[in-house]
C-alpha cells in the first residue's frame, strides 16, 4: 500500500511547466530579466537547456558584475572576458544552428583586432535568421562599419545602429526591414537613399536636429531662414514618388525653428507620420494631413510651435495630439477616424467634424492639485467637445485635506449642466500614506460632479491603499450629489508587472447610477 501511495505522490509532484514545448519556455525566459532567469534555470536540466538555446541574445555590459561595479573604469582583462563570452556563445549557436530572433550588442570599442570578430558575429546572426538587431559601439575614435553580409539579411525587420556606420554597398536584400533608427554621423547618404527606395515597409526614425545636417532626405528641403512655405512649387515638381510608408521625426526642445519644406508628392505612399518634440508649424501640418491621401496614423507630440491646427483627411484612422504646450485650437475633419488620443490642457478648443460614433476617443488630463476651477474647466471641456468616450486622470498630488481645495456648495453653484456621460473613467497615479477617507471622498465627488462613468478603473502601486479605499467608499459611503450610486460591481482585480519590474494593482468597477 505504501508503494502505491509513493507512486501517487510522485505523479502529483510532476513539474508540468518544464514539460511545456521549448518555444514556450523560450518565451517565458525572454520576458524575465537576467537575474530572474538565472534563478529559473537551476530548477531542472530542461530549463537550463532552454536557456542555452534561447533565441534572444543580450550582450550588454550592464549585466556583468565587473561592468556594474566600475561602469567607466574597467580593465582590458574584463573586456577580453566579455568578448570571449560573446564569441563562445555565438559559436555554439552557429554549430548547433540555434535560431537568433533578437540580438543586442554593446561594445566599448571596436579596433582592428576586434573588427573581424564582430563581422563574424553579425554573419552568424544573419545566417541564423536574425529579425531584430541593435548595435551600440561606444567608440568615438574608431568608427565601425557594418559588414556587407548584414544587408543580405532577408529576415531582418528592425535595425538600430549607434556608433556603427552604414556604408554604401551594392547589396540590398532587406526585403523585410520595417524599422530603421538613424543616428547622427553613422549613415552613408547613398546607402540611405537605397534603403528608402528598396525597402517599402521601412519606418524611418530620425533625430532631425542632428541627422538632417549630416544626410539628405529626398522629401525634405532646407529653405533660407525657414520662412519659405512648405508648398514650394519647384520642390513639388522635381521630386519623384517614394515607396516610404512610415516616417518618425524626433527633435528636442533646444531647436526653435523648422527650416525645412516637405514634399507631399514624394510622400504620397506614407501611412504613418510622427513628429515628436519638433518645432513644426501649423501650416505644414495642415498641408500634410490634406495632401497625404493614404495617411492612416498621425502623431503630434511635444510640438511646442503648434497653436492652431486644421487636420483634414479622408484616410486618417488614428490621431494622437499630446503635450503640445501652446496649442489653443484644433479642428479635425476625419470621417474614418477610429482612435483619437488627446493629452492637452482643458483650455484648448477642440472640434471634431464628421466623427463616427464608434470612434474610441480618450482624453487624458494631469493634475497636481484639485480645485473648483480645474473641475469646472474639465467639465466644460468635455461638454463642449462631446465626443470623448473615456477620460484618464493622472493624479500626482497628495490626497489629504489641505489639497482638496473645493467644497460641494462651490460646485453646485458653478452651474455647468448635468455631468458628462462617460463610458470609462480611469484613475492612474499614487497617493500619500496619510490618505484619509474624507479627502478621497471629496475628490471622487468632485469627479462625479464632472462626469458619470459606467466603468471606473483604478491603477496604482500594489502597496498603495488608494484602490482599497476607493472600493470601500463606493460600496459603503458614497452619496454622489443628487443621484447616489445604486450599485458597485467589481469586474476584475489584477496585479500585473510593468517592464520596469514594479507591480501595480488594477481594479475595474462597474457603476450603476
Amino acid at each position: 500500500m505504501s508503494g502505491e501511495n509513493e507512486a501517487k505522490r510522485q505523479r502529483g509532484s510532476v513539474d508540468r511547466i518544464s514539460e511545456l514545448p521549448e518555444f514556450i519556455l523560450h518565451h517565458i525566459l525572454s520576458i524575465l530579466d537576467t537575474k530572474e532567469a538565472g534563478r529559473v534555470i537551476v530548477l531542472s536540466k530542461r530549463w537550463h537547456y532552454a536557456w542555452s538555446s534561447i533565441p534572444v541574445l543580450d550582450f550588454r555590459p550592464l549585466y556583468l558584475k565587473e561592468f556594474r561595479d566600475r561602469p567607466y573604469d574597467y580593465d582590458d582583462d574584463t573586456v577580453e572576458r566579455f568578448v570571449g563570452f560573446i564569441d563562445k556563445t555565438l559559436e555554439r549557436y552557429f554549430m548547433r544552428k540555434y535560431r537568433i530572433t533578437k540580438m543586442y550588442l554593446e561594445l566599448c570599442k571596436v579596433d582592428e583586432k576586434l573588427k573581424p570578430l564582430v563581422d563574424k558575429w553579425i554573419m552568424i546572426a544573419v545566417q541564423n535568421q536574425i529579425q531584430r538587431l541593435e548595435i551600440q559601439i561606444n567608440d568615438l575614435e574608431n568608427k565601425y562599419k557594418l559588414p556587407e553580409i548584414l544587408f543580405c539579411a532577408k529576415s531582418l525587420n528592425y535595425l538600430k545602429c549607434e556608433g556603427a556606420a552604414l556604408p554604401f554597398y551594392e547589396t540590398m536584400e532587406l526585403v523585410s526591414l520595417e524599422y530603421l533608427i538613424l543616428v547622427p554621423e553613422t549613415v552613408d547618404d547613398d546607402m540611405l537613399q537605397r534603403i528608402i527606395s528598396s525597402c517599402p515597409l521601412v519606418e524611418i526614425d530620425i533625430s532631425y536636429y542632428k541627422c538632417l545636417t549630416k544626410i539628405s532626405l529626398p522629401w525634405m528641403k532646407k529653405v533660407n531662414g525657414g520662412a519659405e512655405s512648405s508648398g514650394n512649387g519647384t520642390m513639388q515638381s522635381n521630386l519623384q514618388e517614394y515607396p516610404l510608408q512610415k516616417f518618425v521625426c524626433r527633435g528636442f526642445l533646444g531647436e526653435l525653428s523648422w527650416p525645412w519644406s516637405m514634399n507631399v508628392i514624394a510622400l504620397r505612399n506614407l501611412r504613418k507620420l510622427e513628429f515628436n518634440s519638433v518645432p513644426i508649424r501649423d501650416d505644414i501640418i495642415s498641408e500634410l494631413s490634406y495632401g497625404l491621401v493614404v495617411l492612416e496614423s498621425l502623431v503630434l507630440s511635444g510640438c511646442f510651435m503648434l497653436e492652431c491646427i486644421n487636420i483634414s483627411s479622408n484616410s486618417l484612422k488614428r490621431l494622437e495630439i499630446s503635450s503640445n504646450s501652446e496649442l489653443m485650437k484644433a479642428t479635425i475633419d476625419a470621417p474614418k477616424l477610429l482612435e483619437f488620443l488627446c493629452i492637452c490642457d482643458v483650455r484648448t478648443s477642440l472640434s471634431l467634424i464628421r466623427a463616427v460614433d464608434h470612434c474610441n476617443a480618450q482624453f487624458v488630463s494631469s493634475c497636481s492639485y484639485s480645485t473648483t476651477i480645474w473641475l469646472v474647466k474639465l467639465k466644460k471641456f468635455l461638454l463642449e467637445t462631446n465626443f470623448f468616450k473615456s477620460l484618464l486622470i493622472r493624479f500626482h498630488f497628495v490626497l489629504d485635506s489641505s489639497e482638496i481645495a473645493f467644497k460641494e456648495d462651490q460646485l453646485r453653484n458653478a452651474g455647468t449642466g448635468v455631468p458628462y456621460k462617460l463610458r470609462e473613467l480611469k484613475l492612474h497615479g499614487a497617493s500619500s500614506r496619510n490618505l484619509t477617507e474624507s479627502s478621497l471622498l471629496a475628490f471622487l465627488n468632485g469627479l462625479f460632479w464632472c462626469c458619470r462613468p459606467d466603468v471606473l478603473s483604478i491603477s496604482t502601486k500594489s502597496q498603495d491603499v488608494v484602490a482599497k479605499l476607493i472600493l470601500s467608499i463606493l460600496q459603503e459611503k458614497a452619496e454622489c450629489w443628487k443621484d447616489p450610486l445604486k450599485n458597485v460591481e467589481v469586474e476584475s482585480i489584477e496585479y500585473p508587472r510593468l517592464p520596469s519590474g514594479l507591480s501595480v494593482v488594477l481594479i475595474r468597477l462597474r457603476l450603476s447610477w
